[in-house]
């Protein structure tokens, strides 16, 4: 998907550059003095981002985009849960009643998610193994869905779930330790997109810009 998102990315920054060079080309015809901002470079650029959010490529990344923020919200969340519900376990609360207490003190998408689960089974509308699963499902979390499994075979057989989720936070941890080492080592590849397609190109109009303009002014 990183390579999609590249493509895409080198695609809209080209366009753009063209549009741009285009608009700036012809100032000195449709406003007669170079360097004087038109009406047209605004709307263009305004019509191509109103376009470029139409494309199916560009709708499918956004969606990806902000499944991917909310999979990492949760990620991020997934070790104060299990620290409250640790701490909660030990003082001798029950499991549901330690995850109340998550969900009174934090106010985040992890919290509400686990509140809307919690509602349902103390309703008898799922059970909690049902209810989790369920959870799991929809935020696409690996954590989220290790956590049921956890969870439901702590109560089902009785083995000490607070040593359990202790476990499981510090995993979470590594993971996320993991995952940010190697973001860090992407972002020099993916610097060479903007950098080859945005300051480059714009380098270039602003050095030969004026003389395009001078040019086509004259003639």
């Amino acid at each position: 998907m990183d390579a999609v998102f590249v493509v895409a990315e080198a695609s809209l920054s080209l366009v753009t550059f063209t549009l741009l060079f285009v608009t700036l080309g012809g100032r000195g015809r449709l406003g007669g003095v170079i360097g004087r901002p038109q009406p047209v470079a605004g709307a263009g650029l305004g019509l191509l981002v109103s376009l470029a959010r139409r494309l199916p490529l560009v709708s499918k990344l956004e969606r990806h985009e902000r499944l991917s923020e909310q999979r990492a919200a949760c990620l991020r969340q997934m070790p104060a849960l299990l620290d409250v519900l640790g701490l909660g376990l030990s003082s001798g609360l029950s499991f549901d009643a330690s995850l109340e207490l998550y969900c009174d003190r934090y106010d985040n998408e992890l919290s509400h998610a686990f509140r809307a689960a919690l509602v349902s089974w103390r309703l008898g509308m799922a059970s909690r193994q049902e209810a989790l699963w369920s959870l799991a499902d929809e935020t696409g979390v690996s954590a989220v869905r290790s956590f049921a499994t956890t969870v439901t075979q702590a109560l089902e057989f009785g083995s000490p779930l607070a040593e359990a989720l202790e476990r499981q936070s510090q995993e979470i941890r590594d993971e996320r330790r993991s995952q940010v080492e190697e973001a860090i080592e992407k972002v020099p590849v993916k610097m060479l997109v903007p950098l080859g397609t945005l300051i480059v190109p714009a380098m270039l109009l602003s050095i030969l810009g004026p003389l395009v303009g001078s040019s086509l002014a004259v003639g």
